[in-house]
């Protein structure tokens, strides 16, 4: 079975571990909020030679939509590696969304402060 695990901050914020293809690693929060993929900070996506490929109308938390850039990159996730699409941040903010979710179970464990994602 294919897991991901991760773990619960101080501020009740689940974080797992997100993986390139390429072995970059950046820690990420799970946002069951932000229905896409993945949301990477542009220094990231930059230092990672991820491609961009084009733009998004994106509706934001407080309902205003704005133009965000999109690229393209490929992870390791449940134990396969797959192209996904990833929104760019304009901050430092790295997001996981629920597309990331799909056909799987998620298991938060408030008490023990992790965070388990099984396929």
């Amino acid at each position: 079975m294919a897991q991901e695990k991760g773990f619960v901050t101080e501020n009740s914020e689940t974080v797992l571990t997100i993986e390139l293809s390429t072995g970059s690693q950046i820690e990420c929060v799970l946002d069951t909020g932000f229905n896409g993929f993945l949301l990477l900070p542009r220094m990231f996506i930059e230092d990672n030679s991820l491609d961009l490929v084009g733009r998004e109308s994106v509706i934001m938390v407080e309902q205003n939509t704005i133009e965000i850039d999109v690229a393209s990159g490929e992870i390791n996730w449940l134990g396969k590696t797959f192209s996904v699409r990833i929104l760019v941040s304009e901050t430092d903010e790295s997001l996981i969304g629920t597309q990331m979710l799909i056909d799987s179970l998620l298991e938060i464990d408030y008490k023990n402060l992790t965070v388990k994602i099984t396929k």
